[in-house]
């Protein structure tokens, strides 16, 4: 099974935000970049929170969303161009 549901820390709120902006599988997932998945999302009238890129990034690491580190979180925000 190849759907993103499987991806830890994934629920079905992301996955229909992601299924909304064209990203079905983790290939499609893997394929995208955070700034691409925002700007997509910002398009469709949804206003991404940090949150579901730290969830995504722990779950594509097989990680919980709340093992993020503090210096995995701010390499998120400067790709996201949302450095504090």
């Amino acid at each position: 099974m190849n759907t993103l549901s499987v991806i830890k820390n994934i629920g079905p709120k992301t996955v229909q935000m992601l299924h909304d902006i064209d990203i079905f599988s983790l290939e499609d997932l893997l394929q995208a970049d955070y700034r691409e998945i925002k700007k997509r999302l910002i398009a469709r009238g949804i206003r991404p929170h940090l949150n579901m890129f730290y969830a995504i990034e722990m779950g594509l690491q097989n990680r919980t969303w709340h093992s993020i580190t503090e210096q995995e979180k701010r390499e998120i925000q400067h790709i996201l161009g949302m450095a504090e």
